[in-house]
C-alpha cells in the first residue's frame, strides 16, 4: 500500500523518539499518558519548535514546564538546578532536544518517501501564549510524564502536491552560488522593501520604516506570524503585530468592518499569508544568488507574556514600521549552511531606538525578545548613538567610509514607496498552474480496490454546481463547463471576493 500523509504513523514514531531521547540523553524514563488539552500547559513554560520544509512541510512543537526544563538542563550538564548559571543554558538544552526529536521525525518522513529538510530551532518562553500551525492537513499531539512533570508535543504537517525539490536531494542541477552577490546582499534595505511592497499591494497601507518607537509599543497582546527557511539559507522571519492592528489588517484584507472580524481564525489566515509572501520574497532573493532553500508553512504565536529566540543565527536584523498611529516589528535571522565555504554573515542590527515621551532616545531593546548571545556578536553593532536624534539619521550620511553603513544610509534616505514604484512587468512571464476541480471523494481502501472499468465514482459536488478554478492550488473563481469545437472549456461565472480567497488558503 502506498503511504500518504494520512496513513503515516506519526504519533508512534514521535513517541518512540521522545522516549529514546530522554532515556539516552537524560536517563529519564518518560511515561506516555492521555493527551492533555492545551490549557494544561498554560503555566510558565519553555517551548522548542522546529519546522519542516519541502514535500512535507509543517512544525513540531514541544511544550515543557519551566521547572522541568531546568531539571532537564541540570541532568544534561551534570549539576544541580541551583548550579544553573543562566537561562541561556536552559534554552540550549531544550534547543538540542527539539532538534534531535525533529530530526528523527524528518528522517521518518524521508524514509517513507516524502522529502523534507529541517529548519534551525526556535525557543518561545513565557506564561500567556499559544502557538498554531497554519495550512496543515494532519495534526497529532501526545503527552508524557516524568515524576510530577509533564511534556506535550504537537505536530502539524501537510503534503505539497506537485512538489519539486528546490534544494539538495533533488535531481536538478544545483545553481551556481555567486559569492560576490552574497557578500553584497543588503539585507538592511531588502527586508524593509519587501515588507513595504507587500503591505502596499495587499492591504493598500502606506507603511513607513520607523527610526524610533515608544516603550509602550513593546507591550501588550500581540500576534506573531512566522515562517522558516531551510536549506543552504536557514533562518526565520517573525512579524510582531498588536492584537488590535492585526484585526484591522484582517478587516482591510477581507473588505469588512473591524467589528465584523469574527474570530482569531480570520486574523491567523491574513497574518499567516502576509508572513508567507514576505518569506517567499526573501526566498527568491536567496535563490537569485544561488542559495537553494525551502519555505515552511506559517505559524502564529499569540499572547501577552512571551519572548521568542531564533537559535544559532549568524545574521540578525530587527525593524520597526508605522502606519498612522500603529507600530509593528519585523525580525529576521539567517544562517548559511555548513559546507558551502562561504564567509559567515555575522552581525546584529536593531534598526530603531526606544524613546519615552519627553525623554532622550535610549539604546535599542525589546524586552520580550531574546537577543543573540555575546559569542555570536562577532561584528560590531551598527546602532545609532543614543544622543543622536532620529532626524539626524535621515539628514547626515555616515562619514567613516564604511560601505555597509553607506548602504544602510541610502536605504533610509530613499523616498517613500508608492504603488507606482511597483514594476509588475517581470511577473508577467511567471507560469502558474491552473486546475479545474469537478469535486472530491474519500473512500476506504477496500472500496478503492473494487473500482474497475465502467465503475462510477461519486463526487462531493452536485451535477449542476459550478466547478472550482484553482491557481497554484488556491481557489480564485468558479465556472461552468462548456464544449466548443470539440474541446472542453470553463466559462468563468464568479470571481471570489478577498474574504473568500483568504478563507480558501486553509482549505486542505
Amino acid at each position: 500500500m502506498e503511504e500518504t500523509i494520512y496513513t503515516l504513523d506519526i504519533k508512534t514514531n514521535v513517541t518512540k523518539s521522545v522516549l529514546d531521547v530522554f532515556d539516552t540523553m537524560l536517563s529519564f524514563q518518560l511515561e506516555p499518558v492521555d493527551d492533555a488539552p492545551a490549557t494544561d500547559v498554560s503555566e510558565k513554560r519553555i517551548v522548542g519548535s522546529v519546522n519542516f520544509a519541502g514535500q512535507v512541510c509543517g512544525i513540531i512543537i514541544i511544550h515543557i514546564q519551566d521547572e522541568f526544563a531546568k531539571t532537564m538542563t541540570a541532568a544534561m550538564l551534570g549539576m544541580t538546578v541551583e548550579e544553573i548559571e543562566s537561562d541561556e543554558e536552559v534554552r540550549d538544552v531544550i534547543c538540542e532536544v527539539s532538534n534531535i526529536i525533529g530530526g528523527n521525525l524528518k528522517s521518518f518522513f524521508n524514509d517513507s518517501g516524502f522529502y523534507c529538510v529541517l529548519s534551525t530551532p526556535s525557543i518561545t518562553s513565557g506564561e500567556n501564549f499559544d502557538i498554531t500551525s497554519l495550512n496543515t492537513e494532519r495534526y497529532e499531539s501526545a503527552s508524557y510524564r516524568y515524576q510530577q512533570y509533564s511534556i506535550r508535543i504537537e505536530v502539524g504537517v501537510k503534503l505539497q502536491s506537485g512538489y519539486q525539490a528546490d534544494i539538495a536531494g533533488s535531481t536538478q542541477e544545483p545553481p551556481r552560488i555567486d559569492t560576490q552577490k552574497i557578500q553584497e546582499l543588503n539585507l538592511a534595505a531588502r527586508i524593509p522593501d519587501s515588507v513595504i511592497n507587500v503591505f502596499t499591494t495587499m492591504l493598500s497601507m502606506d507603511i513607513q520604516v520607523a527610526d524610533a518607537v515608544s516603550k509602550s509599543d513593546l507591550e501588550g497582546m500581540r500576534t506573531v506570524g512566522a515562517v522558516s527557511f531551510a536549506g543552504d539559507a536557514m533562518g526565520i522571519i517573525n512579524i510582531h503585530i498588536t492584537a488590535q492592528f492585526a484585526r484591522e489588517m484582517a478587516a482591510g484584507m477581507l473588505d469588512m468592518a473591524v467589528d465584523d472580524v469574527d474570530d482569531d481564525q480570520d486574523v491567523n489566515d491574513v497574518i499567516g499569508e502576509l508572513s508567507n509572501i514576505i518569506g517567499g520574497n526573501l526566498k527568491s532573493i536567496f535563490s537569485d544568488v544561488g542559495l537553494r532553500c525551502e519555505l515552511s508553512t506559517p505559524s502564529i504565536t499569540r499572547g501577552s507574556d512571551f519572548r521568542i529566540e531564533s537559535m544559532n543565527m549568524e545574521r540578525y536584523e530587527r525593524f520597526a514600521f508605522t502606519f498612522n498611529d500603529r507600530t509593528f516589528f519585523v525580525e529576521f535571522g539567517l544562517k548559511l549552511a555548513e559546507g558551502l565555504n562561504l564567509p559567515a554573515m555575522n552581525g546584529k542590527d536593531i534598526n530603531y531606538q526606544v524613546v519615552e515621551e519627553g525623554s532622550a532616545a535610549t539604546p535599542p531593546q525589546w524586552p520580550e525578545l531574546a537577543e543573540p548571545s555575546e559569542t555570536e556578536e562577532t561584528a560590531p553593532q551598527n546602532t545609532p548613538s543614543p544622543e543622536m536624534p532620529p532626524e539626524t539619521l535621515r539628514e547626515t550620511p555616515p562619514a567613516d567610509g564604511n560601505a555597509r553603513e553607506d548602504r544602510r544610509y541610502e536605504a533610509r534616505t530613499q523616498p517613500a514607496f508608492s504603488p507606482s514604484d511597483v514594476n509588475l512587468e517581470f511577473l508577467m512571464d511567471i507560469p502558474l498552474e491552473v486546475t479545474i476541480e469537478l469535486g472530491r471523494s474519500r473512500m476506504k481502501i477496500n472500496d478503492l480496490l473494487k473500482i474497475k472499468e465502467h465503475s462510477v465514482v461519486e463526487l462531493s459536488a452536485l451535477a449542476d454546481e459550478p466547478v472550482d478554478i484553482l491557481v497554484n492550488h488556491k481557489l480564485i473563481a468558479k465556472g461552468e463547463v462548456v464544449v466548443e469545437g470539440g474541446k472542453y472549456g470553463i466559462r468563468v461565472i464568479e470571481i471570489l471576493s478577498r474574504a473568500e480567497r483568504i478563507k480558501s488558503l486553509s482549505r486542505p
